[in-house]
């Protein structure tokens, strides 16, 4: 059983760091099966490349692509408005949600931002952000620390809809923290999912960082690095050792046939061997069925011995409303 009270756990559930930035351009007359891809973009610098990557097969004529970790305006990746420049490039309307905010020495966000984006083939129809509480670390709440940077802002996910072929669908992305308890990522996916509508056709992704362990201090890390050597598969399938599967299923949505199983979706180093790489990366239906076959992991890079353009590979699955 779950605990719905885990949903409101938290010092107080604040208002994003900004409004979402949606811009829409006319629908491409998308057809089912839509297919639906992940990716976290580690910042979104490798932006042509990523590109580059969505324009040959298989992950070609996606109609929903759900991003986490985009840069907006920040200098380390030039300034740019990524999502924008990606979604100019594909074709496709987008809406990008801020999760932190670069504060200036003046006190000013001058919007610039870490966030989540998804981009649609068709006009989104409403766009919801959905704060998530922040973690508690040993005892204390979690702040988002860059060296550096003054961050304001807390993490949160994002509900949109858009109609293909008629149909009204809801789309989401979140990102879940990635150091935390299992427990306290659970109690984020009841947040994002109490933000969510209970019924009707839904597909949501995210980098949900089921690594089923905490990693937040040197001992835990050391006990991760046991674990990892003497149960490996649980990293690989999580599912049993991470609360927040039971918030997605509280929900209707289901995660088998829709990924694939065992697969894992992130490479730290290419040195360490694919048996010992998590699964961290998911995405989720509800109300729709996903084409058996069609659910991929998608390597990260250009070419078969090219430079990996995310440490997160492309998460991909065709579905029909």
């Amino acid at each position: 059983m779950i605990d719905d009270r885990a949903a409101s756990k938290d010092e107080g559930i604040l208002a994003p760091v900004a409004p979402p930035i949606i811009v829409n351009r006319a629908g491409r007359a998308a057809h089912p099966p839509l297919r639906v891809v992940l990716l976290n973009a580690a910042s979104g610098r490798e932006l042509e490349a990523i590109a580059a990557c969505l324009k040959r097969p298989p992950l070609s004529d996606a109609s929903i692509i759900l991003l986490c970790e985009m840069d907006w305006r920040m200098r380390r990746s030039g300034h740019r408005e990524l999502a924008r420049e990606l979604a100019d490039t594909l074709g496709m309307s987008f809406a990008y949600v801020p999760e932190f905010g670069i504060r200036q020495a003046d006190a000013s966000y001058r919007e610039i931002y870490m966030g989540n984006a998804i981009l649609s083939a068709e006009p989104f129809e409403d766009v919801k952000v959905v704060p998530l509480p922040r973690p508690i670390i040993n005892g204390k709440v979690w702040r988002m620390n860059q060296p550096g940077l003054k961050l304001v802002g807390r993490p949160a996910g994002i509900v949109a809809h858009a109609r293909f072929a008629g149909h009204r669908l809801m789309m989401g992305v979140v990102h879940l923290h990635s150091r935390c308890s299992p427990a306290e990522r659970g109690r984020q996916m009841a947040a994002y999912m109490k933000g969510l509508p209970e019924h009707g056709p839904a597909v949501f992704a995210g980098d949900l960082n089921t690594t089923t362990i905490e990693l937040t201090s040197g001992p835990k890390l050391l006990h991760a690095a046991s674990r990892i050597l003497l149960t490996p598969h649980r990293f690989r399938a999580p599912e049993r050792h991470e609360p927040l599967f039971q918030w997605i299923e509280a929900r209707n949505f289901i995660t088998r046939g829709v990924n694939v199983p065992r697969r894992p979706t992130f490479t730290f180093s290419k040195l360490i061997p694919p048996f010992l790489r998590p699964k961290l990366d998911w995405i989720a239906i509800r109300s729709v069925k996903p084409i058996e076959g069609s659910a991929q992991v998608v390597p990260a890079r250009r070419s078969l011995f090219g430079q990996r353009i995310s440490d997160h590979d492309f998460v991909m699955v065709d579905i029909d409303l």
